[in-house]
């Protein structure tokens, strides 16, 4: 059996979530690829999940995206009871999930960012340093064992709908791989 990424590529349907907005960029490069993807299916938890060959993997590989660290901010300020709800299901549930964050290039840059002046005056915000409250959220979210998952920056949002395929293929791939080895120790 090939576990190759052209191989993966043909086979793929990406799951997008019904409530996933503002994801035509990752739409557009699916398309570019010939990615196939469904935009009509409700996931438990999670933006995006994928099937291959009738295998759905909406319960166990899922990814959040947030289009920026002022959509992460908000989530955690004035929606945390929802994004805490839908964090623990997805960490009990899934073996991988991930929080990608767009418009961010690495944790460092997380950490440091702040609302710039013109945005404070224009909608009359009061915290400026968003992103060490951003930080830290996760960083407590992950080293008190709260919720298990891995994040992961896209500086440039045309690289989402890559990233979102790359983790999806090596996903796939080591499950192909195990449940492999699983057949041939039984034969």
């Amino acid at each position: 059996m090939a576990y190759d990424k052209k191989t993966f590529l043909k086979s793929v349907t990406v799951i997008c979530d019904t409530r996933e907005q503002k994801n035509e960029h990752i739409l557009k490069e699916f398309d570019r690829m010939n990615v196939k993807y469904i935009t009509d299916k409700s996931l438990p938890f999670g933006d995006y999940s994928f099937i291959v060959q009738d295998r759905d993997f909406s319960l166990s590989c899922v990814i959040e995206r947030k289009a920026n660290i002022n959509e992460f901010y908000s989530n955690i300020t004035s929606d945390r009871d929802r994004i805490e709800k839908e964090f623990s299901a997805a960490s009990a549930l899934s073996k991988e999930f991930i929080l990608i964050i767009e418009n961010c290039g690495s944790e460092q840059e997380l950490e440091a960012y702040e609302v710039p002046d013109w945005e404070m005056k224009r909608f009359n915000r009061t915290v400026k340093d968003i992103g060490k409250y951003c930080y830290a959220t996760i960083q407590s979210w992950k080293r008190s064992n709260k919720y298990n998952f891995s994040e992961t920056y896209v500086k440039d949002n045309s690289q989402t709908a890559i990233k979102i395929l790359e983790t999806f293929y090596w996903y796939w791939r080591n499950f192909k791989i195990l449940t492999a080895s699983r057949r041939n120790r039984k034969g």
